[in-house]
């Protein structure tokens, strides 16, 4: 199959979206690169989003389709692992039902994914996301770099680093099928967090993870956010922490869940040292020890405390 033919699918979860619903929808439609299908399923909203899609879906059927589930899912992460389960495109992009995406996001990371199959084979698991601009409700910019307003390392991509720390945004990245086999289905969903965390930390594994420094879009805060943006620099961000230990610590918890079901679902493609580490992180307590020793693997001075003392 040339580079041409290979097929991209845009999935987007959407639920009671009709505020930025359209705007997002427009910014698909004027990407630079018409070689995609967006397929959209909506779990149950109860404003006018139904409408906004069928309305879309009829002025543009060669483009859009709505995908009918029958089913409630109540969490983006359970419904794009449906949606994922049922696609059979070479590559699939992840749309947040909020943001606007730049003219160039899908030129730029079908490229991204083509160069990296042309490099290691299309059996190979990739994963590729780009940087993104954080705005407010009315896509104010709050800062130029979501990456670096985070405080976000992407100069190396360690599952193990990714399994304390998440820095891929499900709306700002593609994959590729061979990654999308490996990863859906494998673990104990309630057990992962987020898909495109789990992603992350498979390719991360098992496959290729390619970032693109520069923003294809732009990531909209609007207070109703699934997950915001963190300003970790901000004096106010370490007072929230300070006064949020428990939070803190249920989201260590989640974490240690979450490599459990990671170490669960590939048991049989890990080595001894994989199974060393996930077994001595997934405890309760794992100690002062264990991140100790992989100090390396925790980033930011902040994050690296709260790991060491509550995980």
């Amino acid at each position: 199959m040339n580079r041409s033919d290979r097929t991209l699918e845009i999935l987007m979860a959407v639920y009671n979206g009709e505020a930025f619903l359209p705007e997002q929808l427009d910014s698909i439609l004027c990407q630079s690169d018409g070689r995609w299908r967006l397929t959209i399923s909506d779990d149950g909203s109860t404003d006018g989003s139904g409408a906004i899609i069928d309305d879309y879906v009829r002025r543009y059927p060669d483009r859009i389709a709505r995908y009918h589930s029958g089913r409630r899912f109540g969490n983006a992460r359970d419904h794009f692992f449906y949606l994922m389960a049922r696609c059979d495109a070479d590559y699939m992009l992840f749309c947040d039902q909020d943001d606007v995406w730049y003219p160039d996001k899908v030129l730029k990371t079908r490229k991204a994914l083509e160069d990296a199959e042309t490099e290691w084979g299309r059996d190979m698991p990739v994963l590729v996301f780009s940087d993104q601009t954080p705005t407010d409700a009315e896509l104010k910019p709050l800062a130029p770099s979501l990456m670096r307003y985070q405080g976000q390392y992407f100069s190396h991509f360690d599952y193990r680093s990714l399994l304390m720390q998440n820095v891929v945004t499900g709306g700002a990245m593609g994959v590729n099928k061979a990654l999308v086999r490996l990863a859906g289905g494998r673990g104990d969903t309630p057990g992962i967090i987020m898909h495109d965390w789990w992603l992350a930390v498979v390719a991360a594994r098992f496959g290729k993870i390619i970032y693109i420094d520069e923003p294809l879009g732009v990531y909209r805060q609007h207070g109703e956010n699934a997950v915001g943006a963190k300003n970790v620099g901000s004096a106010a961000y370490a007072l929230d922490r300070l006064g949020a230990i428990g939070s803190v610590r249920h989201s260590i918890l989640g974490k240690k869940a979450q490599a459990r079901a990671f170490r669960l679902a590939y048991r049989d493609e890990l080595g001894p040292q994989d199974e060393r580490f996930l077994v001595q992180f997934e405890k309760p307590r794992s100690g002062l020890a264990f991140y100790w020793r992989h100090l390396g693997l925790i980033h930011g001075v902040k994050r690296k405390a709260g790991m060491a003392l509550l995980g």
